[in-house]
C-alpha cells in the first residue's frame, strides 16, 4: 500500500496530457488520488475543490451522499480531518479518452465528528478529463471489517 504524507499541494494542478504512452493508466491513478489525499490530509480544502467536478457524486462509506460542496466543506469545517491514509490502487479501467474508473483499497485513520475512527475499506473512484483537467467525479467506499 501506498503510505500518503502531509505535503503541500500545488496551487495549481498540473495537466496529464490525455492516455499516450508515456502516461500509464495505473501511474495517472496514482498521481491524482495522491494529489486528492494530500489535500484531505493537509485540510487544503481549496486544492480539494480544484480536483473535484461541479458534478461531483461522493458516497460515504456509511452510506451518505455528498456533492462538491458538502465534501469540500467535511473539510473545510473540521467536521472530517484526515489523519493517516495507505491506500492500493488494484485496478485501473479506461472509459473511453476522456475518462477512467480506479479502486482499491484504504485504511485511514481520521476524526469525524469529533471521534477517532481507524476505517479499512474498498474504493472505486472514476476522474474525467473537463476542459483539459482531470477532476474526481464520482467516488464510493464499502468498509470492511478490521
Amino acid at each position: 500500500m501506498t503510505k500518503v504524507e502531509r505535503s503541500a499541494v500545488p496551487a495549481e494542478q498540473e495537466k496529464v496530457e490525455g492516455f499516450g504512452l508515456d502516461v500509464p493508466m495505473l501511474e495517472l491513478a496514482e498521481q491524482l488520488e495522491g494529489q486528492r489525499w494530500l489535500a484531505m490530509l493537509d485540510g487544503n480544502h481549496e486544492a480539494l475543490s480544484r480536483l473535484v467536478s461541479e458534478d461531483l457524486w461522493y458516497v460515504h462509506s456509511s452510506g451518505l451522499k455528498d456533492g462538491k460542496k458538502g465534501y469540500v466543506d467535511s473539510v473545510k469545517t473540521g467536521l472530517v480531518v484526515y489523519q493517516s491514509s495507505k491506500r492500493q490502487i488494484n485496478t485501473v479501467i479506461r472509459l473511453g479518452d476522456q475518462a477512467f474508473l480506479a479502486g482499491g483499497e484504504v485504511v485511514m485513520d481520521a476524526v469525524i465528528r469529533g471521534v477517532q475512527k481507524r476505517l479499512q475499506s474498498l474504493f472505486s473512484v472514476t476522474w474525467r478529463q473537463e476542459q483539459g483537467i482531470w477532476r474526481l467525479v464520482a467516488h464510493q467506499t464499502t468498509l470492511l471489517p478490521l
